[in-house]
């Protein structure tokens, strides 16, 4: 099972559901919703029900470090679903984190205990690098694992900003730092131009098959480019039209 949580985007989610229709990755699509709006979980939870993925609401709650709230909810999900299930191989991907081509994820687990993308610490105001640095983890966005092989550890996705890491890096401690290199499978990353209303920006993609749009949930952060509705609703239009058949789903009015 693959599971995403969901926050306050209902559109996202409706375009992750349509792309694993028509593109799914060898796994089950789980959605965990983590919004602070009601109107949001209304429309997300129509959306899983009309495309018949699993869905499940956590409690509403209130936590300013966005994260923290989203490692939380992972662990959660881990703890509460991944558990009870033991499914083969299960894992996490963002809700902007789009499947556009024929890809298989449990192919790139044979002989690995985990797979995904890699990430090192980044300075920080707590955090300084040094040349013996060696932590790392897997972005909580894109990560899988074996679970047989997992299964002993009580895995922890809370962040760790003292080394430098963001969601996940509470499972450096925990089970990173005790792989084998021959134990991790690495996913590529690259930037690939996206073109809108005659300008070029740049949007990731993931072993060359999953589309990462990255900072839908959070318009109002600095240094996102999703600020106003009318670009939301662009990026909305561009990933439908280019990617899922367009035009857009069933939550046109979310942007």
């Amino acid at each position: 099972m693959c599971i995403t949580v969901a926050f306050n985007v209902p559109w996202v989610i409706d375009a992750l559901t349509k792309a694993w229709e028509m593109h799914s990755p060898g796994m089950t699509l789980v959605v965990v919703d983590n919004s602070m709006k009601a109107q949001a979980r209304a429309a997300i939870a129509q959306i899983c029900k009309m495309r018949g993925v699993p869905y499940l609401a956590l409690p509403m709650r209130v936590e300013k470090h966005l994260s923290r709230s989203h490692g939380t909810a992972i662990t959660w999900a881990f703890h509460n679903i991944v558990r009870h299930l033991k499914p083969e191989f299960f894992g996490f991907i963002d809700h902007d984190c789009f499947p556009v081509v024929p890809f298989d994820i449990p192919s790139n687990l044979a002989g690995k205990v985990v797979y995904g993308r890699r990430a090192y610490g980044t300075e920080n105001h707590v955090y300084k690098a040094k040349p013996d640095d060696r932590h790392w983890n897997l972005w909580a966005g894109y990560c899988f694992y074996r679970f047989s092989a997992v299964a002993a550890y009580k895995l922890n996705f809370e962040p760790r900003i003292n080394l430098g890491l963001d969601t996940g890096a509470a499972n450096w401690a925990i089970l990173y730092s005790k792989l084998a290199e021959a134990d991790v499978a690495v996913a590529t990353v690259e930037q690939r131009p996206m073109t809108m209303a005659g300008a070029v920006g740049h949007h990731e993609f993931i072993d060359g098959a999953f589309f990462h749009l990255a900072g839908v949930s959070y318009p109002e952060r600095p240094g996102y480019h999703h600020r106003t509705a009318e670009h939301r609703e662009m990026i909305r239009d561009y990933v439908w039209n280019t990617y899922l058949g367009g035009p857009a789903g069933q939550a046109v009015s979310d942007f």
